[in-house]
């Protein structure tokens, strides 16, 4: 009796099996080594892709990052850090590329199943007050756009691909052979994530919104990527989110504006550089809460979506 009550308890039951290929060589050292030379690699991603890019126009084009070109170049030099996560892994691990990630036929399912609800969700709340004022916006050539929406997924499934290998797969699994305590396996490498996150701000308050919402979602992609026992999950609510963040709206002339349908007037950058002061004032504490609300949601579309 007392092992069914611990069972019905556990919301994790096929965590275990997901990390398990951790335990291989669950050293921290090796940890240690493989997050600094991911780092590493990430850092030179994008020297790596500016030397094919042999033309003056598509160097401009991926510098600024304002057109769909440069856009979409940007996201899928994620691949990179990405494969070179899979080599680090295999080298210092000694496992591959499906151990990071689970099953291929319960990734695949739940992927699909979360990233269809999740975007049920993002597109209802897009109904929802406060409306944008499209009447300043100007907008892209729809029949274009919609053309691009296949490209854009398949390169953010990249993107988001090498994300969550690095925190809900690499880091997840060697911290949860290293310690069962779900602030060390969950908390860390989402604070890892948010951290990260800081850099999108224009300025430190606007920075730190973005970290803890990033926090968040991160805390999210851990929670049912244990349930899950797969980064089926992680994966679906995370591409579904950034594909909603920029197929939709975008400020024109700002990196990662090439895909989005509804460009509004530029903006100089410097008016969002508010100071951490900033994240005293009512606003800020109304925006967290809104994030975070939009995080839960999320969340609970994919817990709907698999049942766990």
């Amino acid at each position: 009796m007392r092992g069914l009550m611990s069972r019905m308890s556990d919301p994790y039951p096929h965590h275990r099996a997901f990390f398990q290929p951790a335990a291989r060589a669950p050293q921290l050292w090796r940890v240690v080594l493989v997050v600094v030379g991911f780092e590493l690699i990430f850092a030179l991603s994008s020297d790596i892709t500016f030397v094919f890019l042999t033309g003056l126009e598509a160097q401009e084009a991926y510098i600024t990052w304002v057109s769909a070109f440069g856009t979409l170049l940007q996201f899928l030099t994620f691949g990179i850090g990405g494969a070179g996560l899979v080599m680090l892994v295999n080298l210092m691990h000694g496992r591959g590329f499906w151990s990071l990630i689970g099953p291929k036929h319960a990734t695949r399912q739940d992927l699909i199943a979360v990233g269809l609800a999740v975007a049920a969700v993002l597109g209802a709340q897009e109904l929802l007050p406060p409306w944008y004022d499209l009447s300043i916006a100007q907008m892209r050539g729809f029949a274009g756009w919609v053309l691009l929406i296949p490209i854009t997924l398949a390169v953010l499934l990249v993107q988001v691909g090498t994300e969550e290998l690095m925190f809900r797969g690499y880091l997840q699994q060697q911290l949860a052979c290293l310690s069962r305590r779900r602030w060390v396996w969950m908390g860390i490498p989402s604070v890892l994530f948010g951290s990260l996150h800081y850099w999108n701000g224009q300025g430190p308050a606007e920075g730190a919104i973005w970290a803890l919402w990033a926090t968040m979602l991160g805390v999210a992609c851990a929670d049912l990527t244990a349930r899950a026992g797969n980064l089926g999950p992680a994966i679906g609510l995370h591409l579904a989110n950034n594909a909603f963040a920029i197929l939709l709206y975008a400020i024109a002339g700002w990196p990662g504006s090439g895909v989005a349908l509804f460009l509004f007037p530029y903006e100089d950058p410097a008016i969002y550089s508010d100071g951490l002061e900033a994240l005293a004032t009512p606003a800020t504490a109304w925006l967290v809460a809104l994030r975070g609300l939009s995080v839960f949601v999320m969340w609970l579309a994919a817990r709907i979506a698999i049942r766990r």
